[in-house]
């Protein structure tokens, strides 16, 4: 899936919305991405998350 299907799953599962934290403050945003099935990279990823802020 791409940036913004998994934002999309993300905002509505909170178990994601905290493993992502985790992942983000641990600089392990590419391995939760790939993990999660998204095919973004952490820049694509990053800029959807500002781009809904």
């Amino acid at each position: 899936m791409n940036a913004e299907e998994f934002y999309t799953k993300i905002k509505g599962d909170s178990g994601l919305q905290t493993a992502l934290e985790e992942a983000i403050d641990n600089g392990k945003l590419a391995e939760f991405l790939s993990a999660n099935g998204c095919t973004a990279s952490e820049e694509e990823f990053s800029a959807c998350i500002a781009s809904h802020c």
